[in-house]
């Protein structure tokens, strides 16, 4: 072994360490690198400086050993590393909005992204009419079910401010029995709905009321 090898190894190994104080995850690399000839770990190393590989923690669920933010802080601190960067913030041309550099640093890191698989192709469902309900749900079933709109689909349409389209999409075409009809009586008739024409001919989402009902069953009093 190299004097650089045996440095490096004790570096990698120190921080590894103090990252993930008394874990596995030390003797972990310590057995790798024992089975490592020179060439190997001069491989290994190249690798990780190409950004091709890099080195990886376990951290497992309610463990002994933990993470925390301020020790990780402190650590890049003694590395040299800083989180924390202004950043550049293009402009938009359309509104004559200029490129910017922000006055308050933000923390930068590198995070593992997964697409979630929300390809509507994949899942589409083609009602055949609006005529079938679950008794509990008050919601489409059968041959009347169609797509249905998820939780992270729920929370993009609230971030963008859609508050009247998720009000049709989960109450008067999620439940909302009295609002359902009157809303399919007014598009038959005029081609058109405005949900502020007819919350007055509205009722209650069926499966709240299901659910009350569950509970009252249970002797549970509830505000639903």
């Amino acid at each position: 072994m190299t004097p650089q090898r045996r440095d490096t190894e004790k570096y990698i190994l120190s921080f590894i360490d103090n990252i993930a104080p008394g874990g596995e995850n030390k003797i972990i690399y310590t057995d790798m690198f024992a089975g490592m000839t020179d060439e190997q770990f001069e491989s290994f190393m190249s690798a990780i400086d190409k950004d091709e590989n890099r080195l990886a923690l376990i951290i497992p669920n309610f463990g002994k050993t933990g993470v925390t933010t301020e020790r990780n802080l402190k650590i890049a601190k003694e590395m040299g590393h800083e989180f924390f960067q202004h950043i550049w913030v293009e402009g938009d041309p359309g509104s004559g909005d200029p490129t910017y550099l922000t006055p308050v640093k933000y923390m930068v890191v590198d995070l593992p992204i997964r697409r979630q698989a929300q390809v509507l192709v994949k899942k589409i469902s083609i009602p055949e009419d609006n005529k079938t309900v679950d008794d509990f749900t008050g919601q489409p079933t059968g041959r009347s079910k169609g797509s249905k709109i998820s939780f992270p689909e729920t929370n993009v349409m609230a971030a963008m401010g859609l508050d009247m389209s998720l009000i049709e999409w989960l109450k008067y075409r999620g439940g909302d029995t009295k609002g359902f009809n009157a809303m399919n009586n007014s598009i038959n008739k005029t081609g058109g709905v405005s949900l502020k024409a007819i919350s007055h001919l509205a009722g209650g989402v069926e499966s709240t009321k299901t659910f009350k009902t569950y509970l009252t069953g249970m002797h549970l009093s509830s505000s639903l």
